[in-house]
């Protein structure tokens, strides 16, 4: 039986709260029905806070603790929710960061949801570690955060003692990835199928919209995004953008990486298939019309890479968003 504890605080989702205990305890119900000769539960749980005291959620319902965190019981799993709203308000919470890195160095398995991410990283839980968070987060997250190594596609990345899932919703693919990694494979799908949750999706990059980091202090290079915004359908090298930004290729190069996170010609890839996201989700034009509204000639090279980004065909992603 494992023993997990989920913590509280003020404008958590109380969702990635309740959401999580609903599914451990839905797991303890299908154990007994999967191993009814075994009589240990697959898992006991409890709700930490801070103080003891109740948690406002982000939808001002109070949750109610079982256990402050100095009075709670041993705990082989934490859990920690995101929080609606700007992340770095959780990085005021000096005293709760350095209890969960406090926890980890005991042990303890941390499990973060959406930008729950933030408080594994302050305390220095991610450093050299692959984690993902909400893809909206992701610009902050780089900026704060260099040291980890985010994976915004991924849905959720389990590096043994530290998991991080993605979205809002994704506490409930994180639940059943741990019931999964200590139960068994049949007991989570058993619970998928109760709570009629899909288990083949893998990532969040069908959801994630490109909007390349702003978040910098760099001119030159922030001019030579605002001009790809205008002109990517345009035949592009990095010597024309180097040229652009007034700086030599190999400065470029480095400034524009370092000030986004990314190649330019990488840059600019997902921003075209950004463009023709929009346009097979608003529009019924052919994928050929759209290839090349985007700047690109072969449609078989752009259903690859538009496959390798987004991770479904263009067809696909027509019909699940158009």
């Amino acid at each position: 039986m494992i023993k997990i504890g989920i913590l509280a605080f003020e404008n958590c989702l109380q969702s990635g709260v309740a959401g999580m205990l609903d599914l451990f305890t839905l797991a303890n119900w299908e154990k007994k029905r999967l191993q009814p000769e075994q009589k240990t539960p697959f898992c006991r749980t409890q709700i930490m806070t801070l103080d003891g005291e109740p948690a406002v959620s982000f939808n001002r319902q109070q949750i109610t603790p079982n256990f402050s965190i100095d009075a709670a019981e041993e705990i082989d799993l934490l859990i920690v929710p995101g929080i609606m709203g700007r992340p770095e308000v959780l990085l005021e919470q000096q005293e709760l960061i350095a209890w969960i890195a406090a926890q980890y160095q005991q042990g303890v398995i941390v499990a973060s949801a959406c930008s729950g991410a933030f408080l594994l990283a302050a305390g220095g839980l991610l450093n050299g570690r692959p984690a993902t968070t909400h893809w909206q987060l992701a610009d902050r997250f780089r900026m704060r955060f260099p040291k980890v190594d985010l994976q915004v596609d991924r849905l959720v990345i389990d590096d043994d003692q530290c998991l991080t899932a993605a979205g809002t919703s994704a506490h409930t693919d994180l639940a059943l990835h741990l019931v999964e990694k200590f139960g068994t494979k049949a007991l989570a799908d058993a619970c998928a199928q109760m709570m009629l949750i899909d288990r083949s999706r893998r990532d969040q990059a069908p959801f994630v919209r490109f909007r390349g980091s702003r978040e910098h202090i760099d001119d030159a290079v922030l001019k030579v995004q605002q001009w790809l915004d205008r002109y990517y359908r345009e035949k592009i090298t990095v010597r024309v953008m180097a040229k652009r930004s007034g700086l030599n290729e190999r400065t470029f190069l480095r400034r524009f990486r370092r000030a986004t996170g990314e190649a330019p010609l990488e840059y600019l890839q997902r921003i075209r298939i950004e463009k023709a996201k929009q346009l097979l989700a608003t529009t019924d034009e052919s994928l050929e019309t759209i290839t090349r509204a985007v700047g690109y000639v072969d449609i078989s090279s752009f259903r690859r890479l538009f496959r390798q980004i987004v991770g479904l065909s263009p067809t696909v992603y027509r019909q699940r968003f158009g």
